[in-house]
């Protein structure tokens, strides 16, 4: 993992690095995964170009989109494409219903199939994004590092590092917040766990889960091709 640099945003980060069961690697510039870039500058605009991302993909909400739309969407450099993910982003009830909110949004089906149809179709490196980068964003990543191998151990750590760079932000929400539960907004690695235990135990697979919502096999080896050289 490998954080990247934007000036407005605070979650951004490369899934490269990652080891897999091969013995190689994640590529890096293929796969970003970011908080909100509600504003870029000049410099954010080149670092993501000379990296090769050419692509944004906004999982976030109609309702999300319209109310903070992503600085990138009319920049005629990028290809900005609205996947919205099942659920919309709401915030769960309780601790317990953090990993059901997750497996809801993969059960769902449609739009994850939606989601990576344009994430192996793209040109050049992508960069997904939600509002803070955790949830829908953590997610999608965790399918993506599934399927080439990465290990559970490693796919929690991704998804933790989250807390550590949006710990601050979220305390100042939740205080700003009262009837917001800290610990629900605040990735913890057990959520995630629970997820992919929920994931495995339905699915068995993330191939598996990608034929069953009709992704085919083309599709399937050009995200793989794209996370890992040499494949």
């Amino acid at each position: 993992m490998r954080r990247f640099l934007l000036s407005n945003t605070l979650n951004t980060r490369d899934l490269g690095g990652y080891p897999i069961l091969s013995g190689k690697v994640t590529t890096y510039n293929v796969f970003l995964r970011s908080d909100l870039p509600s504003q870029v500058s000049d410099d954010d605009i080149k670092l993501l170009l000379s990296s090769n991302v050419t692509t944004i993909v906004d999982l976030r909400s109609d309702y999300e989109v319209q109310s903070k739309p992503c600085a990138l969407k009319n920049n005629i450099s990028f290809e900005y494409y609205h996947c919205k993910v099942h659920g919309d982003g709401y915030l769960p009830k309780s601790v317990e219903d953090v990993p059901n909110s997750y497996f809801e949004m993969v059960d769902e089906k449609k739009t994850i199939l939606n989601i990576m149809r344009v994430l192996s179709e793209a040109n050049g490196g992508i960069l997904y994004h939600c509002t803070a980068g955790k949830d829908r964003t953590g997610v999608i990543s965790a399918l993506l590092l599934l399927l080439v191998g990465v290990s559970k151990i490693h796919i929690l750590v991704d998804y933790q590092i989250s807390q550590a760079y949006l710990g601050s932000m979220l305390q100042q929400y939740c205080k700003s917040n009262k009837n917001v539960d800290l610990n629900i907004i605040t990735p913890k690695a057990e959520y995630m766990e629970k997820f992919l235990d929920m994931f495995l135990q339905k699915y068995s697979s993330v191939e598996e889960y990608f034929s069953i919502i009709g992704l085919n096999d083309s599709e399937v080896l050009r995200l793989k091709t794209k996370l890992i050289k040499g494949e």
